[in-house]
């Protein structure tokens, strides 16, 4: 055990971390017992006993853990993470909880209860720490050197970030009566639902007016299918006047319903350089196409409302970045086809491959081709798709033919060279998706090269 490598020790203490305290326990009681029996077992038991004591967290991350629960479905990598999800990066959270740490501006430092604390001893805790950040902001209006502070402390837009992170604190006893009952994953957001949801909603507005949209909004992130939330939309404005659809609320939600689509709209705006980028550019179209159309079908979109006039114009841009993604593949793929070139008395004669990043970059563009077939017509570039699919499949199939022929007809260096083509052939199929075709490719390959 104690021969273990650096890279399979960070594994096992990954995996050590993730067993709950009790097992972990348990597992370390039956280890340190082996190690009374066989000293030849005291590696093992002094290895889980060092996991262990990293896997423990000390009281101040249990602290930071508890105060900012409220936050946590809005917590995430801006990088990765649709906007609706990350609200909050945890870079953010570690500022703002230096700065409660920070008993000169904060005047907070050591009010955080044990970890072990009642749920209603945290919930009065985390309205004080929301009044705190409230005041604190309030006083930085008109300060120029606590607005500059708060710059450095918690980044470009730190300041409504911040008072974001103040509403959850202050109102969550009031948004965790409002979620409670309220599935954690919602696959569909049925009438009854609903119907809860928009009393639970008049509820929140009435006891929290603040609190109202981020009720919606933390709805939002427990949709399997996110523009569901506009059946809630519906519900709510139907229930009140006509006009209640352009009040902040209600519009808060659609906002940030379209910042989602905008982001996984940057997932395919360039051409993808790996199979990893290729496979996250195919989920960010995925999820812009059942966002988008799902808003249309889910509610009245009209293309001259406040909602409608952004949402047409990401979809044309998106249209147009994918149709310009969809037509480059043929370039990338003519860059990396081994495509033979004729000689005298019209022979073909195979030529080297290129470079292995040549082929890696059209393997990434052909990935994406074919995995934007499900999803390009409802992004308006069916025909495009199908076009440059068509086109893939019958550059690599002339290749692949002339290759063959060579491969039958020649031997020595000549022959590794067509032999080698086709491994590249092969490999291009794959990615385009046809799957049979490269296994066939494949098979006849190595059954000329055993002739």
């Amino acid at each position: 055990m104690t021969g273990l490598s650096a890279k399979n020790i960070e594994k096992l203490g990954a995996f050590w971390s993730s067993l709950a305290p009790e097992m972990r326990k348990r597992v370390l009681a039956s280890a340190n017992a082996a190690a009374g029996r066989d000293p030849a077992q005291a590696g093992v038991a002094q290895l889980l006993e060092k996991l262990d004591a990293l896997a423990a967290p000390d009281e101040g991350a249990l602290q930071r853990k508890r105060l900012f629960a409220p936050l946590d479905p809005l917590t995430g990598n801006p990088e990765t993470d649709p906007p609706s999800r990350a609200y909050f990066s945890p870079g953010f959270l570690s500022g703002l909880w230096a700065w409660f740490e920070d008993a000169d501006q904060s005047g907070f430092s050591g009010a955080f209860p044990a970890s072990g604390a009642t749920t209603e001893n945290w919930q009065a805790i985390r309205v004080r720490a929301g009044e705190a950040l409230k005041a604190f902001l309030e006083s930085a209006r008109d300060d120029r050197k606590l607005e500059s502070r708060i710059a450095t402390l918690w980044g470009a837009g730190g300041r409504e970030t911040a008072d974001l992170a103040a509403t959850l604190l202050i109102h969550d006893t009031v948004l965790k009566d409002a979620l409670r009952g309220i599935p954690e994953e919602i696959t569909d957001f049925d009438p009854d639902l609903c119907t809860h949801v928009r009393d639970v909603y008049d509820d929140v507005s009435e006891r929290a007016p603040d609190a109202g949209v981020w009720m919606l909004l933390l709805l939002m992130t427990r949709l399997t299918k996110t523009a569901q939330i506009f059946r809630a939309v519906e519900k709510i404005g139907r229930r009140s006047d006509d006009q209640l659809i352009s009040k902040t609320d209600l519009a808060a939600v659609g906002d940030a319903v379209l910042k989602d689509a905008e982001f996984y709209a940057t997932r395919f705006r360039r051409a993808p350089t790996s199979i990893e980028e290729a496979d996250e550019a195919i989920a960010g179209l995925a999820c812009f196409v059942t966002v988008t159309v799902g808003m249309t079908r889910e509610f009245g979109i009209r293309k001259d409302g406040q909602w409608g006039k952004t949402l047409f114009a990401l979809r044309a841009q998106a249209s147009a970045d994918l149709e310009k993604l969809l037509t480059g593949t043929q370039k990338a793929l003519d860059a990396a086809l081994p495509e033979p070139k004729k000689g005298k008395g019209g022979v073909y004669v195979p030529v080297p491959c290129p470079d292995e990043a040549v082929i890696v970059r059209a393997e990434a563009q052909l990935r994406f081709l074919g995995g934007a077939g499900e999803w390009a017509s409802q992004a308006a570039t069916g025909s495009v798709q199908k076009k440059a699919e068509d086109a893939a499949i019958a550059a690599l199939e002339e290749c692949c033919g002339h290759l063959i022929n060579v491969l039958q007809h020649s031997d020595g260096e000549t022959q590794q060279l067509a032999s080698a083509g086709l491994d590249v052939i092969a490999r291009l199929q794959e990615a385009l998706g046809q799957v049979e075709s490269a296994s066939l490719t494949r098979r006849r390959n190595a059954a000329a090269m055993a002739a």
